[in-house]
């Protein structure tokens, strides 16, 4: 699939259908996370895979950014060092959300719906998880099989998002 339309094309989708997503999916998919871009190649991600329709359904009760049950969660973490600078803690959290991206773009391109979720109870989700205390949760991403088809949203335009040279002096339109 060309890029452009990946990433034109993907939109954040809140309900699935129960067709359930095989394992050899979500090992490319987590496959395409293991290629993004890390800060001296330490790729300090981790990704756990949930499937389990009651440990599903626990993680959906605690975490009201999440709207439905998908046929799979990916907990995207992050390996935490201790003595390490707040820069390189900001680098590695980067390093996840190009991974999620990643993900989120490749589900795209095989026809399964993705939604990113940073609002639910780390607490719970370390204790369901049993993610040890080294392990950051940082965000939680919704698949499944899309049961909606959302219309994209406006973007702003570039001359309201963008400068040339300096701060301020606007990408013309």
């Amino acid at each position: 699939m060309d890029v452009f339309k990946a990433i034109k094309g993907r939109r954040s989708i809140r309900q699935f259908t129960d067709e359930p997503i095989g394992r050899d999916t979500l090992g490319k998919l987590l496959d395409a996370a293991r290629w993004a871009p890390t800060s001296s190649t330490q790729q300090k991600w981790r990704f756990l895979v949930v499937v389990s329709p009651s440990v599903k359904e626990l993680i959906s009760n605690f975490s009201p950014g999440i709207f439905a049950v998908p046929a799979a969660f990916v907990v995207v973490c992050v390996e935490k060092t201790s003595g390490e600078s707040p820069v390189w803690e900001f680098t590695h959290a980067a390093a996840c959300v190009l991974a999620a991206q990643n993900i989120m773009l490749a589900a795209y391109e095989m026809g399964i719906g993705s939604c990113i979720a940073v609002s639910y109870s780390r607490i719970a989700v370390r204790e369901a998880l049993n993610i040890p205390e080294d392990v950051e949760p940082l965000l939680i991403i919704s698949l499944g099989y899309p049961a909606e088809d959302p219309e994209p949203p406006p973007r702003l335009d570039l001359s309201q998002i963008a400068s040339i040279d300096a701060f301020g002096k606007r990408w013309p339109s």
